[in-house]
């Protein structure tokens, strides 16, 4: 058999299920602000589309039967609610009316609980970032007390005193720093819904 044979032979293995259970979809769900929230703020801090993570969230046939359960019993506000379009795969919507017929339950409520996994990630995310805040006072109290230390030794030695230098360059390295910490702590606050 020719190199060339077995390339074709390898490009004709091509599964056209697989291939269209990739495909991408359009398709509007009517959810709550706060889940559609909740699923663009966990995309962005992952570093993914929301599509890629909708579909990860959705193509777990397992936890979709638990969830649908759970649809079942589970009671909305739908006038808290909008209709929001998604993008994702083929095999997520298939699984979703394979869901809907096994259990007789809204396709809505079905995405809603999936996204709203989500909240526990998101939870944890905000308990660091308060954390970051009041770490962040304490680095505030620091550096007012350099700064004071700073202005004492400006008040106390000449200019070119090595203490007094070393000082300076503390505050003013401790300030760049203080600056860097408190831009890490506005980016992360983007991550609370």
């Amino acid at each position: 058999m020719t190199k060339e044979k077995i390339e074709q032979d390898i490009c004709l293995q091509i599964d056209a299920d697989e291939l269209k259970g990739r495909q991408s979809v359009r398709t509007t769900f009517k959810l709550p602000e706060k889940t559609i929230n909740l699923l663009k703020i966990s995309a962005k801090h992952l570093g993914i589309q929301q599509k890629t993570l909708l579909d990860q969230l959705i193509e777990d046939e397992t936890i979709l039967n638990i969830l649908a359960n759970e649809a079942q019993t589970h009671c909305r506000n739908d006038d808290d609610c909008r209709p929001k379009t998604f993008v994702l795969s083929r095999k997520a919507l298939d699984l979703i009316d394979v869901m809907l017929d096994r259990y007789d339950i809204s396709r809505d409520i079905l995405v809603d609980l999936s996204i709203t996994r989500l909240a526990s990630y998101i939870e944890s995310l905000s308990e660091k970032h308060d954390q970051r805040r009041s770490l962040l006072k304490e680095i505030d109290r620091y550096q007012q007390l350099l700064e004071e230390l700073s202005n004492k030794a400006k008040a106390t030695f000449k200019q070119d005193d090595p203490f007094r230098m070393k000082i300076e360059i503390l505050t003013q390295t401790t300030q760049k720093s203080v600056w860097e910490i408190r831009k890490i702590v506005k980016d992360k606050r983007d991550f609370i819904y």
